[in-house]
């Protein structure tokens, strides 16, 4: 019998490795399309499972009217965030702002002072009346701390941060689109008075996190299907001429700016002064 000869086992040895290389990479790749395969079951059946819980991905959710007025200031945090997140959640309605109006020589009574601060802000606000086919109003913000917890030596231990908004919805001739409605955010935080001024800096950002909170549920309040049912039922009543009467609300002015940060509730407020009657 014929042994192999040195160049026989060479080629050998090389198709054995070639074999074996092949099968490696063969094997790696089932493995990574396994793998892909698995990401992907996993991500539908999460999809799956947040669609049943009620989560729905922000994308753009447009209002049924074209133009909008906000009476939040545009120089506050909170208003600068909501007016983002309206523009973004509908993009086709229009923002009307005070500040865009141009006040006009023939708009000013002849008994009226035309360089007053106070009878240019009503004209432009009469405007932004007339152009906004809807009206979003502040009612009431508040913002308030409360001591939920004490130590051995009777000092506060942890507070509670709460704020509290009401706002509503109205169209240009102050029928209710959306009526009063209040929103509340609430905030736990350990206190320890030897750092106070930490503390408040804590106090500030927990608060900007409500704000950011309400600013999601408010926006998703005023783009809820109701809404634009109740706009619908509102345009097809102008349209009817109907002698049916809606209700209508007393019109608001422009609140005060929204406190700052810095001028959020103290936790060192100042003692109480008692009487000695």
């Amino acid at each position: 019998m014929n042994s192999p000869t040195s160049s026989q086992i060479a080629f050998q040895t090389m198709a054995c490795r070639s074999s074996a290389r092949t099968r490696l990479l063969n094997g790696r790749s089932c493995l990574l399309q396994a793998r892909a395969w698995l990401l992907s079951l996993f991500s539908v059946l999460a999809m799956v499972a947040l669609s049943g819980c009620g989560f729905k991905m922000q994308g753009e959710t447009p209002m049924p009217f074209s133009s909008l007025s906000i009476n939040i200031p545009q120089n506050s945090q909170f208003g600068a965030d909501l007016r983002r997140s309206i523009r973004a959640a509908s993009p086709e309605t229009k923002l009307i702002e005070p500040r865009d109006m141009v006040v006009k020589a023939s708009d000013i009574d002849e008994s009226e002072d035309a360089e007053d601060k106070a009878t240019i802000d009503r004209i432009k606000a009469a405007k932004v009346r007339k152009l906004a086919q809807a009206r979003l109003e502040q009612i009431e913000e508040f913002r308030g701390t409360r001591i939920v917890a004490i130590n051995a030596q009777g000092k506060p231990e942890e507070y509670e941060l709460s704020l509290r908004y009401t706002f509503r919805l109205v169209t240009a001739k102050d029928q209710i689109i959306l009526p009063d409605t209040t929103l509340f955010a609430l905030r736990s935080m350990p206190f320890d008075d030897r750092v106070v001024q930490a503390k408040e800096g804590e106090a500030a950002t927990l608060f900007k996190d409500m704000q950011r909170s309400l600013v999601a549920r408010i926006l998703r309040r005023i783009t809820a299907p109701d809404i634009t049912q109740r706009w619908q039922t509102l345009a097809k009543l102008t349209l009817e001429d109907d002698d049916e009467e809606e209700e209508t609300v007393a019109r608001v002015t422009a609140p005060g700016a929204v406190p700052p940060m810095w001028q959020n509730p103290s936790l060192t407020p100042s003692p109480v002064t008692v009487s000695a009657d």
